[in-house]
């Protein structure tokens, strides 16, 4: 099984799991570490560390975070560098979590990693771009689409 934190700035990664929990039910292994204002990267580290120390030898990891390149990414990349079995991907949303929920006990984390690519290029659209795709493939009026 792939253990999960989720981490972001403020009150998203609590937020993320809450909304989660409305669709799957509450869920082993999920772990939402909140990046509060006034923190720094040496607290995520910290808390980062004592959630790490409670999860399973055998499972893998995966954190989601908001940002590339933000705090909660920066204070998780130092696990990552020392353990094979710990990566991340940044600009989680509701989607990718819940992919990430359904696939986790059947798939490693490499491959589902690469999944989560494509579900985040699909999850993406613009709604008027959707509207003339469906107008054009199916010659549909206007009034048809709501």
């Amino acid at each position: 099984m792939i253990s999960v934190i989720i981490s972001g700035h403020g009150d998203f990664a609590t937020a993320l799991k809450g909304a989660s929990r409305m669709i799957f039910g509450d869920q082993d292994n999920l772990i939402a570490v909140p990046f509060l204002k006034g923190e720094g990267t040496q607290t995520l580290q910290e808390k980062y560390k004592q959630v790490l120390e409670g999860i399973p030898e055998e499972n893998e990891v995966l954190f989601l975070v908001d940002i590339f390149g933000g705090t909660p990414y920066n204070a998780a990349t130092p696990y990552i560098v020392h353990n094979q079995r710990i990566d991340m991907a940044s600009g989680v949303n509701l989607p990718i979590l819940l992919e990430v929920l359904s696939m986790r006990e059947y798939v490693p984390l490499k491959e589902m990693l690469n999944n989560l690519k494509k579900v985040n290029e699909q999850g993406f659209q613009v709604c008027s771009e959707h509207l003339e795709k469906i107008k054009e493939n199916n010659q549909v009026r206007e009034g048809d689409l709501l």
